[in-house]
């Protein structure tokens, strides 16, 4: 994706972080096409959180 500088992957939370100049809604819809995905609270303002559903 377009603005991704950075993501990590926590396969035991089920979670993928993920850093740039991205916007939450576009991070979110990307993710959606391959897996199911929600929000998770975020805490740093620049990071977004997206947590897949495997």
């Amino acid at each position: 994706m377009k603005g991704v500088t950075s993501f990590s992957i926590d396969f035991a939370a089920k979670k993928v972080t993920v850093v740039g100049d991205v916007t939450p809604l576009g991070v979110l819809a990307s993710v959606s096409r391959v897996k199911n995905a929600q929000f998770w609270p975020s805490s740093l303002a620049p990071s977004v959180s997206v947590g897949p559903t495997f």
